[in-house]
């Protein structure tokens, strides 16, 4: 895969560890690195509590990963299934701690890609973010990535973080949108007007999140806040689609990618990187090269030689939608097996099982249930006038 150029700063490939506790610690990011990352973004730095401990609870569990009614099995994961990741209670590193790493990390040989440092000043005080922007500046960042919604309660993005932290230092600044709330066509062009020279999104979102234990009749984790995993990834497409039409600075996509295919879909609704977290809780630091290598292997089945030669092309097979297009399902007889799951699921009894095979009649609605369904892919549907 040729370098990729993003901020001025050369990755290797396109994927990038995000802001999380797999990059908190020095040991964290050399295994990144190791595992082919092409840049990391650290877990946020805060200043500390009054106390002069480090922001964030210790809370014991604070992640649970989910992807069936009873908790959660590897194996359905490494298949590609979904999956919903809780976390509650991270601890943030305070800014003499990031600075120490920093320190480290240049010094180390082991580590030679490039450190967009994470920070996340008070929602009501916009000198922490100038303070904490120079002094990771000043310790070495190669990048910042403003955390805009650390803090639960913060529903709206406010551009003027932006603003205060570019006019501070002279290094590349990623705003990170993280409101569900926010429209991406508005809230865009205002943080790039301010200054952003990037946009990640779209970031863990702030709903509390809770599952059950039916036997023991308890939460698992009654106030998990960090709700993430590959279930939200279709919300986040959407929302880099909306920010690619609104903006010119490039976008990193973020949010529910757990294999290759999960990030060219970023890539082809018009991100120039993605950037992985819950992947990582899931499948562990492999699943990095796993998709580098998987996206690699897709441009050259295209004969692409860069991103830009297929990034936002997506975009170009969207259309409004359609209400009562005369679509229809047919089956493709030599890939159907017969095994009945579509007429079990129809809604129309519109389809049978006669010789092994399935059946459809006129009274198809075309709604595309039984398409999306089908094991084998045999069912098709076409457009007749």
């Amino acid at each position: 895969m040729p370098k990729i150029n993003y901020l001025g700063m050369e990755l290797r490939n396109p994927v990038i560890v995000s802001s999380a506790t797999p990059t908190i610690s020095v040991e964290g990011i050399k295994k990144a690195a190791y595992a082919g990352a092409g840049a990391v973004v650290t877990k946020s730095v805060i200043f500390p509590e009054k106390n002069g401990r480090p922001a964030g609870g210790l809370a014991r569990p604070r992640f649970q990963l989910f992807n069936q009614t009873e908790g959660y099995d590897p194996v359905i994961t490494e298949k590609g299934g979904m999956f919903s990741l809780f976390r509650l209670g991270e601890p943030y590193p305070t800014p003499d701690k990031m600075s120490e790493m920093l320190e480290k990390i240049k010094k180390s040989r082991d580590i030679d890609i490039p450190i967009i440092v994470s920070i996340c000043g008070s929602p009501s005080d916009y000198e922490e973010w100038r303070k904490l922007a120079r002094m990771m500046e000043d310790a070495g960042a190669d990048a910042l990535e403003l955390n805009m919604h650390a803090y639960p309660e913060i529903r709206y993005t406010d551009p003027l973080f932006v603003k205060v932290v570019k006019d501070e230092v002279k290094i590349p600044v990623v705003c990170k949108l993280m409101a569900i709330n926010d429209d991406p066509k508005v809230v865009g062009p205002k943080v790039e007007l301010e200054g952003a020279d990037a946009i990640a999104a779209l970031g863990t979102f702030g709903f509390r999140a809770m599952e059950i234990d039916i036997y023991q009749q308890k939460p698992w984790m009654e106030k998990a806040h960090g709700l993430g995993g590959t279930w939200l990834r279709a919300v986040s497409l959407a929302y880099v689609e909306s920010l690619y039409r609104s903006v010119k600075v490039p976008i990193s996509g973020v949010t529910g990618i757990l294999t290759w295919q999960d990030a060219v879909k970023y890539i082809l609704v018009g991100a120039t990187t993605v950037q992985i977290c819950a992947a990582i809780y899931a499948k562990g630091y492999k699943v990095i090269k796993e998709i580098a290598e998987g996206i690699d292997s897709y441009m050259n089945s295209y004969g692409y030689k860069t991103l830009d030669d297929f990034k936002g092309n997506a975009l170009k097979n969207m259309k409004e939608l359609e209400y009562a297009p005369p679509v229809r399902a047919i089956v493709n007889e030599d890939k159907c097996t017969g095994c009945s799951k579509c007429a079990e699921i129809c809604m129309f009894d519109a389809i049978t099982i006669k010789d092994k095979k399935a059946n459809i009649s006129d009274k198809c609605d075309g709604c595309g249930l039984c398409w999306s369904y089908c094991p084998r892919r045999a069912i098709e549907l076409y457009r007749y006038e």
